[in-house]
């Protein structure tokens, strides 16, 4: 087993080709790596492509992942943070509402406050997973290559976090080893490289 010594697994499913790639692996190793309970979790925006909502819902058809869909729930009047929705592909939303609701609390995202991330996926990801194990501990699965290795948290072990295509021991992956995956298989994300997930993503 991980040294950490939790059972649960929470898998955070971008919507990505390298974090698709993650959780197919993951879902046929897990219990090798001492987990009992795994759920993959995917964080709309609103803002999503829609090639990106298809090629999440191909993927949990594809490879049986059983993906929860979350959105942001912006709690406005309490001093609380952003907990979540649960959705689905046919019911996603998809002009922006939950962006507009957490820009309506916490004003508009840029370089200085990236708050984004934080208020549309990690926090109503760890809400979800709260309760999903109960208030157990559990690790998160992230999908980072070990080319984009400076991107790794350096808390991770404070934060639970694992990174599968990075960590010894699991399946460390770069690039090219993703593209050759996806090449073999019946279908693959309709993106451009530098077409974020999100569509109005200031870093791209």
């Amino acid at each position: 087993t991980m040294e950490n010594n939790t059972k649960n697994l929470l898998v955070s499913f971008s919507g990505g080709e390298t974090s698709a790639f993650m959780a197919q692996w993951l879902n046929n190793h897990y219990e090798a790596l001492g987990y009992e309970n795994i759920v993959y979790v995917f964080a709309n925006t609103g803002l999503e492509n829609e090639e990106t909502l298809e090629f999440v819902q191909q993927c949990d058809d594809y490879f049986n992942l059983r993906v929860k869909w979350v959105e942001a729930k912006v709690i406005h009047s309490q001093n609380k943070g952003t907990t979540y929705y649960l959705t689905n592909f046919d019911n996603a939303r998809r002009n922006g509402e939950p962006f507009e609701d957490v820009i309506s609390k916490y004003g508009i995202p840029n370089m200085a406050f990236p708050h984004c991330s934080r208020e549309l996926k990690k926090n109503p990801i760890h809400a979800f997973g709260k309760d999903y194990f109960n208030g157990e501990k559990y690790d998160t699965a992230i999908g980072i290559r070990l080319d984009e290795f400076d991107r790794v948290n350096p808390d991770y072990k404070k934060l639970r976090l694992i990174y599968p295509l990075v960590q010894k021991g699991m399946i460390p992956t770069k690039k090219p080893v993703i593209n050759l995956f996806w090449k073999a298989m019946p279908f693959r994300l309709n993106l451009k490289g530098y077409q974020g997930n999100c569509t109005t993503c200031w870093k791209k």
